[in-house]
């Protein structure tokens, strides 16, 4: 059974599209002349909504029966069941492919960078991911610690994944920082980074996969420390100075490659 048909039953309610990460995406496929868009590891389809109401045609490829079945229907967007190692697509069927802090959850991941350049040829990929070498930094780790175990094992380093990329299709890889904004819609690991409140919201937590990986006694000591710690001042004392800024760089990387 893959993971989000376990942990994904109110995933729509908690992972909307963030309008400042879907104009950079957009900003970036914009720059090459693309129509159709294959989004891998889709979900709810979010993004790939979106990118159709933009007039992209997108072929959303998603696993999950649970994720597919929270999609908002759109005429510009054809969902298919099926893992990025074996996408059942037929070659160059798409000129530009979207990953969306999906690529740490592919088994294979060098199998799914062969699959994609196949299906798109010289065309644009386009990773949202996350910077394993941040995670440590990150003041949520502090009531978690587990994070770091589990973000370094599932999160290849963006050099790695740079090179890997490059090998596989021969084309640059360009990487871009991405600033989480403080009212972040897309509630990800690190939508609280201004908001620790948001991660005493059971729905904010199971809507995140590194939690459903915590063992349960970390999360409840780690939330009822979190609790104390922000009814106390503890918190704010430490980590206060993050309320006031507008944006935050946590470790999100636009990684893309094209011709």
């Amino acid at each position: 059974m893959a993971l989000y048909d376990k942990i994904g039953k109110n995933y729509g309610k908690t992972r909307r599209s963030d309008p400042r990460i879907a104009r950079k995406l957009l900003d970036i496929l914009e720059s090459f002349q693309a129509s159709t868009i294959v989004d891998i590891g889709a979900g709810t389809g979010s993004y790939a909504f979106f990118l159709a109401e933009y007039g992209y045609e997108v072929i959303a490829v998603e696993p999950s029966a649970t994720m597919r079945n929270q999609a908002i229907s759109h005429p510009a967007i054809e969902w298919i069941d099926g893992y990025a190692e074996n996408l059942p697509l037929s070659d160059g069927a798409a000129e530009a492919a979207i990953i969306m802090l999906a690529f740490h959850h592919f088994q294979d991941y060098r199998q799914a960078l062969r699959e994609v350049h196949r299906v798109v040829g010289n065309g644009q990929i386009i990773l949202f991911t996350y910077d394993p070498e941040m995670i440590s930094s990150f003041w949520l780790t502090k009531y978690f610690p587990s994070l770091i175990k589990d973000v370094e094992s599932t999160f290849i380093s963006i050099p790695e994944l740079s090179d890997e990329i490059h090998s596989i299709t021969g084309n640059g890889v360009n990487v871009s920082p991405f600033r989480l904004p403080h009212n972040l819609s897309d509630s990800f690991a690190a939508v609280g980074w201004a908001r620790p409140e948001l991660y005493l919201d059971i729905n904010i937590r199971n809507g995140i996969s590194s939690f459903a990986k915590i063992d349960g006694d970390e999360v409840n000591v780690g939330v009822l420390r979190l609790q104390e710690d922000l009814e106390t001042g503890r918190w704010d004392k430490e980590y206060g100075y993050l309320r006031k800024q507008k944006q935050y760089d946590v470790g999100y990387r636009f990684v893309v490659s094209r011709e």
